[in-house]
């Protein structure tokens, strides 16, 4: 059932007059409004502005730490250009470290979404392959003195 304004018995006219607005000269209906413009404007300027300060407040790591089926295989020195192998029963990934960034560069998964992830190089940022149960953890750099007292 609709919900109708009803005063004092009548139908309200300006919830129609509102009904009848959503619609444009040619009988069209109006999927955009002013207001849902501004809402999206403002849901981009907000995830925009998530986006910058995570990357400015974020530091950049120095090492990476490699997890195999949720055990530390390996700590990655990230400031040394280096190319790492990782093999399991589960299959292979490549790891590539260039210029302090850190990437999966090949893998032999179905998805390889692994090697879609790119660069790597904020620390808390992760690198992952599912299939393999790989899990590349940044860590260190820029350590913040933070005391709570």
């Amino acid at each position: 059932m609709m919900d109708m304004d009803i005063e004092d018995g009548n139908i309200n006219t300006e919830h129609a007059q509102k009904i009848a607005q959503e619609t444009d000269m040619a009988g069209r209906t109006v999927w955009l409004r002013k207001r849902d413009i501004i809402l999206c404007i403002v849901l981009i300027a907000v995830g925009i502005t998530c986006w910058l300060v995570m990357w400015f407040v974020l530091p950049a790591g120095n090492t990476a730490d490699v997890y195999i089926d949720g055990k530390l295989v390996q700590t990655i020195d990230m400031t040394v250009d280096d190319a790492y192998e990782f093999s399991t029963d589960r299959g292979s990934n490549t790891v590539a470290v260039e210029s302090g960034k850190i990437r999966v560069s090949d893998a032999d998964c179905p998805d390889k979404v692994c090697v879609d992830m790119g660069w790597k190089s904020r620390r808390g940022e992760t690198l992952t392959c599912l299939p393999h149960k790989l899990v590349i953890e940044i860590q260190g750099g820029g350590e913040r003195d933070i005391d709570v007292q």
